[in-house]
């Protein structure tokens, strides 16, 4: 994100930030998600009458409001370009309940393994054949949206203009999420777990270890070939969206799989395989936490 967003703090910039936005901002709280979900920046361009985007990042928000984007297809392009998590979402005055689960055909699985598995090249070829199969799918295209490893292995795959994202491919009585605003709420599709375990190559390990919660008598262990979105998302490179230190790290593991050295590993070791990025995270939550101050005064609604 460019520096002159800490202009915030200037009241004359402030005053021309809000004459030249061309989007609404309203902020939206939530509970009960994960922490880099917890609020929601629900995007109106002044040029769109139904069609809204919501990011999770207030320094994203604040981005598309500095670009003065006030259409679809600019915030679109942009949100792309930087790799950022965010929903296309329609109003609706009808609520679904939180245990809705509309019917949708099941995700193929990466399976169980036991616990001295090791992986070879044919698994890492079987990993590739099914991403690649379900990121040209119609669902596919929603990996898109959900930014980090997920989105920037999308951006490998989905090169097809026919796969561009609308809000007539939001279906209220079919959507997977919604965010309650007032008396209306928000609906939006997004990937479900067993697609994103697809996405990031997750493998259930078979412990020999005895787990008595577990009715099978033992305990597994989730790892993958990607950092899982808790692992990514709560690390050090995580700074809202895809930044050239992701592009970096992502690129070295590339190699490694080009190499035949790739692992799997679980969140633990993925999460000490990130560290190393402290002083961007430092400066990114700091910008973060200027602009969410900013849009929490309700200035852009």
């Amino acid at each position: 994100m460019p520096a002159r967003l800490f202009d915030l703090c200037d009241d004359d910039a402030v005053q021309e930030i809000r004459r030249n936005s061309g989007i609404t901002v309203e902020v939206i709280n939530r509970n009960g998600v994960p922490s880099h979900l917890s609020t929601a920046y629900l995007l109106k361009p002044h040029r769109e009458s139904s069609r809204m985007i919501v990011v999770y990042s207030a320094a994203t928000a604040m981005q598309l409001v500095r670009l003065q984007c006030a259409s679809w297809p600019e915030i679109i392009a942009q949100l792309h370009a930087l790799g950022a998590p965010f929903n296309i979402v329609v109003e609706h005055a009808g609520f679904v309940p939180s245990s809705y689960q509309p019917q949708l055909r099941r995700c193929a699985s990466h399976g169980v393994r036991p616990e001295e598995y090791v992986p070879d090249r044919h698994d890492w070829r079987r990993y590739i054949c099914l991403l690649e199969k379900f990121l040209h799918s119609p669902r596919g295209r929603l990996a898109l949206q959900a930014g980090g490893v997920v989105a920037r292995l999308a951006r490998l795959v989905i090169q097809d203009s026919r796969l561009e994202l609308t809000a007539e491919d939001v279906d209220v009585e079919t959507a997977e999420e919604h965010l309650k605003k007032g008396e209306t709420s928000v609906f939006y599709h997004r990937l479900r777990s067993a697609e994103e375990d697809l996405i990031l190559g997750v493998y259930s390990i078979k412990m020999n270890q005895l787990n008595h919660i577990d009715p099978s008598g033992h305990q597994e262990e989730r790892v993958s070939w990607w950092p899982q979105a808790g692992a990514f998302f709560n690390s050090e490179l995580n700074v809202g969206w895809w930044t050239q230190d992701c592009e970096n790290w992502f690129q070295e593991i590339l190699g490694q799989f080009r190499k035949n050295t790739a692992q799997l590993l679980n969140n633990a070791r993925w999460a000490k395989r990130i560290r190393g990025y402290n002083a961007a995270l430092r400066a990114s939550k700091n910008l973060d936490a200027i602009c969410a101050d900013f849009l929490d005064t309700g200035a852009l609604t």
